[in-house]
């Protein structure tokens, strides 16, 4: 299988665990996605290097060449025997990919971005943010809040700082693709803490612990 064009199936998986911006379980393509993917073509997919396996609960992510085939997809032609969804889905692919070239949004950072409804605002990438939308501690509290809670319930802290983590990992994400930035695993992982483990993002397969941003 290897060398051969990718099948309808394994191009529906990039684009899905593309949009989701996420490690997805297997359950989620089968049950709500509806892209039943069998073992062989699953195995092809990571003999590829396109997506990282995790077993029991059976996981599937985009690796950083899978990302890359991913965002090719946004622009391909229909492929074979997609059928009437699959050719309706690359339309809306190709308009989705000429909107972020004429708004200047890499489709990246488009989807690892999680906001909410109310502010779902695309601007150009070198656009410089307003007043508003800078990034401020207590109002990125307050959205974490709102992803998890409901107005005035009470939510212990260790919840929201995991919504919070969820947010900074989206961005460190966001932020890998982009020139002058680097994280990397450290490579000395017995000098590792507890508290290196649990601030570690995890992009392709492996867990991050170091950033560099270079002016």
């Amino acid at each position: 299988m290897a060398g051969a064009e990718l099948s309808s199936v394994q191009r529906f998986v990039l684009i899905t665990l593309m949009i989701k911006g996420s490690a997805v379980p297997n359950t989620y393509l089968r049950n709500v996605a509806g892209i039943s993917l069998s073992r062989p073509y699953r195995d092809d997919l990571r003999d590829r290097g396109f997506i990282a396996v995790t077993e029991k609960p059976l996981v599937l992510e985009l690796t950083e060449k899978g990302w890359g085939q991913a965002i090719e997809e946004l622009g391909g032609s229909v492929p074979p025997r997609a059928g009437a969804a699959g050719g309706a889905l690359y339309i809306a692919l190709g308009f989705l990919r000429s909107l972020l070239d004429h708004l200047g949004v890499a489709p990246s950072e488009l989807f690892t971005l999680r906001f909410a409804a109310s502010d779902a605002t695309l601007a150009p990438a070198h656009a410089e943010p307003s007043t508003t939308t800078r990034l401020d501690v207590a109002s990125a509290i307050r959205e974490a809040y709102g992803t998890v809670a409901q107005s005035g319930e009470l939510l212990p802290l260790t919840q929201l700082r995991t919504a919070l983590k969820s947010q900074i990992d989206a961005t460190l994400v966001r932020m890998n693709r982009e020139p002058g930035v680097q994280i990397i695993p450290n490579s000395q992982q017995g000098d590792l803490t507890a508290e290196d483990r649990a601030a570690a993002v995890r992009i392709g397969n492996q867990d991050r612990h170091l950033i560099s941003i270079t002016s």
